[in-house]
């Protein structure tokens, strides 16, 4: 990429330090984290002539909740180690990896900025963001636990004020339904419909207009079965014949005579009560057939009113009833929704409020911490301002609006990135994130020559500041202040050389102790390295 053949950089915990001389490519390390993290870049990285380049950087994860949330729901494979893949190919086209699974630069610029901050950046910097101070203010305050709280009382809250509009619109919409629902299911408590009736009726209709006949036909053979007197004139007989049975005993014709006329009655008994019955089951008791048609005729008009099946009728009944009882309780439910809203309106008020407090108390505290640290950074004409506003709505993590700003030797305040640029926007945002160390997620850091035009106890300082702030964070860093190289954990030089086929390249070298010596010397005393030099470097180093 650009000027890097190839480069394999591990980096350390704690304060992480590139030098070398003017343009021999040490931004260029920087850009490539830019790029790799799916930031937009000044330039091309892609050499000359080159059909692809390739960036990738490998993090660990451990302790990073968040990050190992933010991939898992992405379905994408949680490793030891999260490995982030960017490359540039020559017709312009770039394609991002996350542990090997293609991903959008959208994705690859939200995972980035939970893991990467390019401090100095004002496109990237988390705080120079206006949205972000609140959170910044609250990591300082140890206000997660409170302020986790209120995001469920603003759930509950949410969830109330969502219930109620509900019903209320449902109430309204049942309001212009109530009187056709009214006339409707007092149609239906008249009609009393039974279950069945109407295929009965159905039946019964269709039966009766046959019926005439079919009764003349039963009452005429009920007469001639009990009206000649047959059934006495068979139990006559039965009597002589069992008179006759006493003078002949056992016999065989006899006996069988007898038992055939005790059947031929009970036949005839049965049979009488079957006529009986069958003439009953026509007459319906006291619904003719022009009742039944009525009744049917009136059963067929409410289905055809509301569009279902005659048998359908009484579950619209219940229905019905059922929707006109919801109506009755519109007003007790609403009421009792209103009493939780409130109830939830004062414990988010009281948790909120008490979070405010909170934020004004320690507001106060942050900004004597950072003009502090301010001050030793040789900034003393530059003060450090919080400024705590209650917001006209609520909002999920309480009703404060938070900015952080500056004022420079008495002039009107400003927002951060309007009052600074460059190495003193670097060393303002240095002094806030030493005052929030151990306050805020351990993210890695990243400065670009943050030591810009200063030198001596000020770059002591700032190399103070940076040792500081890399107990709790990984800090990388481009610096040309030999004070504050002298503080790093790991440090590399960076160099350029011409190729054999003339074209520039950077190489980067880590320093061991005594290389590391050398190269302070140098950015002391230049590219001649004097005894003095040697010796003022052994000094600066710990």
């Amino acid at each position: 990429m650009l000027l890097i053949e190839k480069a394999e950089i591990f980096f350390s915990s704690g304060l992480n330090v590139f030098t070398g001389e003017t343009g021999s490519g040490k931004s260029i390390i920087f850009d490539c984290l830019d790029f790799v993290m799916g930031n937009k870049t000044r330039r091309s990285l892609l050499k000359e002539n080159e059909k692809r380049g390739e960036v990738t950087v490998e993090f660990g994860i451990d302790g990073m909740s968040d990050v190992v949330d933010f991939i898992s729901e992405l379905s994408i494979p949680v490793l030891e180690t999260l490995i982030v893949r960017r490359v540039e190919f020559s017709d312009g086209r770039k394609k991002s990896y996350i542990n090997d699974i293609n991903c959008t630069t959208e994705i690859l610029k939200s995972l980035g900025e939970k893991i990467i901050e390019f401090v100095d950046q004002k496109n990237n910097s988390k705080i120079l963001r206006k949205q972000n101070h609140i959170n910044l203010l609250d990591d300082f305050c140890s206000n997660k636990k409170k302020i986790n709280e209120l995001k469920q009382i603003w759930s509950k809250l949410n969830g109330h004020k969502e219930k109620l509009s509900n019903l209320i619109k449902l109430k309204n919409k049942s309001l212009e339904e109530l009187e056709f629902k009214k006339k409707s299911f007092l149609e239906l408590k008249k009609l009393n419909l039974m279950p069945g009736e109407f295929e009965e009726l159905e039946i019964k209709r269709k039966t009766l207009k046959s019926s005439n006949k079919i009764i003349e036909y039963l009452k005429e053979s009920y007469d001639l079965i009990t009206q000649n007197e047959t059934n006495k004139n068979i139990t006559t007989s039965i009597i002589k014949l069992e008179k006759i049975s006493e003078l002949l005993s056992k016999n065989k014709l006899l006996d069988e005579s007898i038992d055939g006329l005790n059947l031929i009655i009970n036949n005839l008994d049965e049979a009488e009560r079957n006529i009986q019955e069958l003439l009953k089951n026509f007459s319906y008791g006291d619904m003719s057939l022009e009742d039944i048609e009525d009744r049917l005729f009136e059963i067929k008009g409410l289905s055809r009113k509301h569009n279902v099946f005659a048998d359908e009728l009484i579950s619209l009944k219940t229905e019905l009833e059922k929707d006109l009882h919801e109506f009755d309780n519109f007003d007790e439910e609403i009421k009792s929704i209103n009493e939780d809203l409130l109830e939830t309106e004062n414990n988010y008020d009281n948790i909120a409020n008490l979070i405010s407090n909170i934020r004004k108390e320690k507001s106060e505290q942050l900004s004597k911490i950072v003009n502090h640290e301010l001050s030793h950074l040789k900034m003393d004409g530059i003060k450090f301002l919080i400024n705590c506003n209650e917001k006209k709505e609520k909002t999920i993590i309480g009703k404060d609006e938070i900015v952080f700003l500056m004022r420079n030797n008495n002039l009107a305040v400003q927002d951060l990135e309007k009052i600074a640029s460059g190495g003193e926007l670097s060393r303002i945002l240095l002094a806030i994130k030493v005052s929030l160390a151990k306050k805020t997620e351990g993210l890695t850091l990243i400065f670009d020559e943050i030591d810009r035009g200063i030198g001596g106890a000020t770059a002591e300082s700032v190399g103070e500041r940076l040792s500081i702030l890399s107990k709790t964070e990984q800090i990388l860093l481009i610096t040309h202040s030999p004070q504050v190289a002298a503080k790093a954990n790991k440090h590399w030089k960076v160099s350029k050389k011409i190729s054999e086929d003339g074209f520039p390249i950077s190489f980067t070298r880590e320093l061991d102790e005594d290389n590391k010596k050398k190269e302070l010397a140098r950015m002391i005393s230049g590219k001649v390295v004097t005894k003095e030099a040697i010796a003022a470097a052994e000094k600066l180093m710990p």
